[in-house]
């Protein structure tokens, strides 16, 4: 649908009137109200429109009793916040009717599977075993994508309490299929820190389960390291040997909806962004080999709001 421009005489109409015009849906014409601006030194109103053609607008103000100064076509040229806005927006959407249209019957499975665990687990084969195990982890997959829209799209309260990195990592290993392939290599060490650890759970499922899909077929490694810090913050490495991240990407691979991948929201490490940024860390990519670095502060003494604009 073309945009246009147009300018008339107010006609003293209020506030409240042109608050009511804008969020009319389309007329009988076809025309529909984007943005109103009132010059009150001029008396006037510049209507930005969605309509057919001009001969559509002209005949809707003529039918409100108004007279048109000028009706311009125009294109939009859009702004970096204008776009990012509109991939919010976007996002506020998915969010609630993921939620709601898939956690039920994802519970629906979820609960069946228990059920056949605990009722018929000695009259089943091994291998039906394996084939509900996989099930389970899918219907915990496709929890954590609608998981990662949520985290994204609304930032939630944290949880904070005292937590065993290496155990919030290992639970986050057990719930993915791990391939033949691939060795996982943890920390020596552990490290106790106060955070939310269904969060922290998910950011490290989605960057282990990414650099799974990294790797591939071949034969490779994930490493994830810890290093303390003297200023008082901890980093985590999440290393793998798949290929670079191309450096034209390294910087866009945070941002929502953007994603190299067939099959994938764009959500997951925006996610993870979210996530981290809510515990007022920060993480970034980098190469050589792959690796993906958070740094959280030891103590986190105060929640802030995060700043996302």
């Amino acid at each position: 649908m073309p945009t246009f421009i147009d300018g008339h005489d107010s006609k003293a109409l209020t506030q409240e009137d042109m608050e009511r015009l804008v969020n009319l849906s389309h007329d009988e014409f076809g025309v529909t109200y984007l943005e109103l601006f009132h010059s009150e030194s001029e008396n006037k109103i510049y209507c930005v429109l969605d309509a057919p053609d001009k001969e559509s607008i002209l005949k809707h103000h003529e039918a409100a009793g108004f007279k048109c100064d000028f009706i311009n076509k125009v294109s939009q040229i859009k702004t970096e916040k204008t776009i990012k806005t509109e991939k919010l927006v976007t996002l506020g959407q998915m969010s609630s009717n993921i939620s709601h249209d898939l956690r039920n019957p994802m519970a629906i499975i979820k609960n069946s599977i228990d059920l056949i665990n605990i009722k018929y687990k000695d009259q089943i084969n091994p291998g039906i075993l394996e084939h509900l195990a996989r099930m389970d982890r899918s219907v915990f997959s496709m929890n954590r994508m609608v998981n990662d829209i949520l985290n994204f799209a609304r930032t939630q309260s944290l949880y904070l309490e005292n937590n065993s990195l290496v155990k919030v990592i290992n639970h986050s290993i057990s719930t993915i299929e791990i391939p033949s392939n691939i060795k996982i290599t943890l920390p020596q060490d552990n490290i106790i820190l106060k955070f939310d650890a269904a969060k922290i759970e998910s950011v490290f499922y989605n960057l282990i389960t990414n650099a799974i899909q990294s790797i591939g077929k071949e034969e490779g490694d994930i490493t994830i390291k810890f290093i303390e810090r003297r200023d008082d913050k901890i980093q985590i490495q999440v290393q793998n040997s798949g290929p670079a991240i191309p450096d034209d990407l390294l910087t866009k691979i945070f941002e929502p909806l953007f994603t190299t991948k067939q099959h994938g929201t764009g959500l997951g490490l925006p996610s993870c962004k979210n996530i981290i940024e809510q515990h007022h860390g920060t993480i970034r990519a980098s190469n050589n080999p792959t690796t993906f670095t958070i740094t959280l502060p030891k103590n986190i003494k105060e929640l802030l709001p995060v700043d996302r604009s």
